[in-house]
């Protein structure tokens, strides 16, 4: 033995030692169910059995697609809420009535028409679209060359079962040289994909500073206003500040201090509260007039007197509003509150709705004012933290990219391009002290916990699939044994399935709750880091963890150990994986086409949930303009996984290319759909298509999978002689290898500074002198984007500016009382019983209506206009 080889010997003993622990049988033990990935189990099975295991998908999106298509009309501010639920001037043309009539105008749609929705939305589809293009153009080249090759590869003594028939898994020993045109398309492959991946990125480079170098978009107020953080009490000064940056281009325009806004916030929460309960309350005693009124006959004189009777009868226990928890340690506070019902335990009585409610505005009010007030004096305490309004979008780009301070930690960090409805304030008025690091890293390690443990509940999924399991430990359900065999391996497939799905949920949404915790200042950046976060959890649990064993520790364990072993590992695994990811990728595609359409959660909540709770005008209002918004980050995030499954089987068994691109189309078809018709355009935690070069880069993972795996493959084969006769392409490929490795370093650093900055200088001119074919947006998309840019910025605008980048509790105005107008003038009477009461609370009823027939208990309300603080 050689000193070199004595050495390596002691390395490894030596990291054994320090994870000694993750080498403990209990550790193993604790997180094993077994030590192959759960995909193998689908390894060899026939085409007639993968066709029915569609065949229940196939069925329950047919259905859901069909529901959608003959309620598409029916339930238009559901289906098509921006034809009819946004004001007039922003409304989109309404489709054509009929089954399948808005499925041509969808497909039409040019990709470029989406720049007026915010690049994110823009590179979205784009990033869906060159995604197809990409698997139609090499999966039909793979499937042409490899797809024959493979199927005739076998021979007397070897053959593959079902669907592995069409893979790389066919190839018998006698016949290894056909292994060679596997080499071929895989180098093609890489070829192709490196020319695309520039080509994104040259594209994203032109097409986002043509659109932030706009003339809408360089005046808007977002282009020119920064965020500095750790600002010194000394700089805080608005004399100094504008001193300080008179050296820039236009100098400064507004500033805007980060007030304690704790007490006003609170104080706006309790009115906000105290508002709806007292329009419920009205309601509440419409509800009861109409009724007495039919059985008494009431004269029109009469009814004064019965208001003060009815209104006498509300009565209630109300809300419990704590005061603020603060734990200083990491400078975090936290407000509870708690339901009026628990003051029954301490004897309380019921007080008058009408009066509490209008105390409470009264006093909030009048705390609000005094903090307003403060506020205007420079009295409130002020957060290290300050909004500069630049006169020239350049200004604001400059400083951004400027070291502002000598000092370490003194404005040591900028945003800009901020919306003032995307920004976390809880997170702004943070000192960025010790104790917020020390949960920011806490963060961290608990998202690698979760990547890293999720194991034990997919674990306990996979044994609950089994029946006589799941009958084991809940003996209640024998009677799923009374079904035919065929339906209980159609619920033992499908359960699985859902119930890792809604994990997969839970798991997004504790990430998003966590990521609040790292301190991020707005909606944007906790968009970008969920992105990183959330494709790695997907790639390690639902690629890696299924393919390769039912446990990361086993991975780890290897890779540490041998870490050369990583071809090997691939190369004796994600073949065996190849029908399993072939019927998760249609059930996905299945279930995404047919709950996405269809919305059923929405479509059963707004026929009985949101009937019985929004009782008011203001709620239904808000219920049908709040239309719902995208989150950017953990959406790229999946269709980069599923893009990365597509590259890695690319060359082992081509045929996944139909099942991706299949699953991409039904996406296009959907997404064209949604952000035309159903999403908001309006989107505050826009990235202004940052996430597109990250998902970009994400794609590179399917890459190194795959050339790890063709390495695996060349330097494993044996030709019938016993001889390895594919060892030359593996040190071939092994180059090419590292060669990715440099190019993916490359482009990453070469376009880095493009994802975040503008450039001065422009060199626009020549490049149109030059003719090329990059896709820039055409003049009638500009003319969209430009026109609702302007709309922003005009409400931003006319908005007041000097509260702008102000907490949303410094803009609070005193409410309006809205109520809708009843046909006997009912609700007049209420408002003038509470102007009566108070001499600051006003009310109206134009813009709301209601219809009452004595076959009716319930209100028929419609709402023709935005409640009066609105307007």
């Amino acid at each position: 033995m050689s000193s070199f080889d004595n050495q390596h010997y002691e390395y490894r003993k030596l990291t054994r030692t320090y994870m000694d622990f993750f080498y403990s049988d209990k550790f193993t033990k604790f997180l094993n169910t077994t030590q192959t990935g759960s995909a193998h189990s689908s390894h060899g099975i026939d085409f007639p059995i993968f066709m029915k295991t569609m065949f229940t998908s196939i069925c329950f999106c047919t259905i859901q697609l069909t529901l959608f298509c003959l309620l598409r009309s029916v339930f238009n501010f559901l289906y098509q809420p921006r034809c009819f639920c946004v004001p007039v001037n922003e409304r989109m043309e309404v489709l054509p009535r009929g089954f399948v009539k808005w499925i041509i105008p969808t497909l039409k749609s040019s990709i470029n028409t989406y720049l007026s929705l915010g690049l994110d939305a823009y590179f979205f589809v784009r990033f869906i679209s060159v995604l197809s293009l990409f698997f139609l153009l090499i999966g039909s080249i793979n499937m042409l060359v490899l797809i024959p090759i493979n199927f005739t590869g076998n021979s007397a003594e070897f053959t593959a079962q079902g669907l592995d028939k069409l893979s790389l898994s066919n190839i018998a020993n006698c016949n290894v040289a056909r292994l060679n045109a596997h080499f071929i398309m895989g180098l093609l492959t890489i070829v192709v994909f490196h020319w695309l991946i520039i080509y994104e990125f040259q594209s994203f480079v032109i097409i986002r500073q043509s659109y932030l170098l706009s003339e809408s978009h360089k005046s808007s107020i977002m282009a020119r206003t920064l965020l500095i953080f750790n600002v010194p009490e000394y700089l805080q000064d608005e004399k100094v500040l504008r001193d300080l940056f008179h050296i820039v281009p236009g100098g400064v325009g507004n500033i805007w201090h980060v007030f304690d806004f704790e007490r006003i916030e609170h104080q706006v929460a309790k009115a906000k509260v105290a508002l709806k309960i007292l329009e419920k309350s009205q309601i509440e005693a419409l509800r009861r007039y109409y009724p007495f009124k039919w059985s008494n006959n009431p004269k029109a004189g009469q009814n004064k007197k019965k208001i003060k009777k009815l209104s006498k009868d509300v009565f209630f226990y109300p809300p419990i509003f704590c005061d603020l928890i603060r734990i200083p340690q990491i400078d975090r506070s936290f407000q509870l509150n708690l339901p009026g019902w628990l003051r029954i335990f301490t004897l309380q009585k019921r007080i008058s709705t009408l009066n509490w409610a209008l105390d409470t505005l009264k006093q909030s009010q009048l705390i609000i004012d005094e903090e307003k007030s403060k506020m205007a004096t420079n009295q409130l305490k002020r957060h290290n933290k300050v909004f500069i309004e630049f006169s020239d979008h350049r200004g604001a780009c400059i400083a951004n990219q400027c070291l502002l301070s000598q000092s370490q930690g003194c404005l040591d960090k900028t945003l800009v391009e901020v919306h003032p409805q995307d920004i976390i304030w809880r997170n702004v008025s943070r000192t960025d002290g010790v104790g917020c690091k020390f949960e920011k890293y806490l963060v961290t390690i608990l998202f690698i916990s979760i990547i890293v443990l999720y194991v034990i509940p997919v674990s306990l999924i996979h044994s609950l699939s089994q029946i006589p399991v799941l009958i084991h430990i809940m003996p209640f359900l024998k009677w799923i044994y009374h079904f035919p065999e065929e339906a209980r391996q159609t619920i033992s497939g499908f359960l699985p399935s859902i119930l890792l799905t809604i994990l997969t949920e839970i798991v997004m949404v504790t990430f998003r709750f966590l990521t609040y915790f790292k301190g991020k200042a707005t909606g944007c950046e906790v968009e970008i880091d969920l992105q990183k976060w959330f494709f790695a959890f997907l790639f390690v649990q639902q690629f890696l963890v299924v393919t390769i064993s039912s446990s990361v520790t086993v991975i780890c364990k290897q890779i540490i150990d041998q870490p050369t072993s990583i071809p090997i590992l691939l190369a004796t695994n994600l073949p065996k994986s190849a029908t399993f990811f072939f019927q998760y990728i249609c059930l996905r595609a299945f279930a995404f086409c047919g709950s996405n359409f269809l919305r059923i959660s929405q479509l059963v909540l707004t026929n009985s949930y949101y009937k019985w709770k929004d009782v008011t005008p203001r709620q239904q209002f808000t219920r049908i303009t709040s239309l719902p918004q995208i989150k950017w980050g953990t959406t790229f995030a999946i269709y980069s996984i599923y893009a990365c499954i597509g590259i890695s089987y690319s060359i082992i068994s081509p045929l996944i290319s139909i099942f991706i691109i299949f699953f991409l189309n039904l996406s296009i078809l959907y997404y064209k759909y949604a952000l035309k018709y159903v999403y908001s355009h309006i989107n505050p935690s826009e990235t202004l298509g940052r996430l597109y070069p990250n998902a970009l880069l994400h794609l590179y993972t399917g890459i190194y999978c795959l050339e790890c795996c063709l390495i695996g493959v060349f330097f494993l084969s044996k030709d019938s002689s016993g001889r390895y006769a594919m060892r030359i392409q593996g040190w071939i490929m092994t180059g090419v290898l590292f060669v990715t490795i440099f190019c993916n370093n490359l482009i990453y650093s070469r376009y880095l500074p493009y994802f975040s900055n503008l450039p001065i200088l422009s060199d626009k001119p020549y490049r149109d002198n030059k003719k090329t074919d990059e896709p820039t947006p055409n003049s009638e998309d500009h003319h969209d984007h430009d026109h609702d840019h302007d709309h922003d910025h005009h409400e931003m605008t006319a908005a007041n500016h000097t509260l702008l980048y102000l907490h949303p509790a410094f803009k609070y105005e005193t409410p309006i009382v809205w109520l809708p107008k009843d046909p006997n003038g009912y609700t007049e009477l209420q408002i003038q019983e509470i102007e009566s009461k108070s001499d600051f609370i006003k009310g109206e009823t134009s813009g709301a209506e209601v219809q009452i027939t004595k076959f009716l208990k319930n209100l028929k309300m419609t709402i023709s206009e935005a409640p009066p603080d609105y307007r």
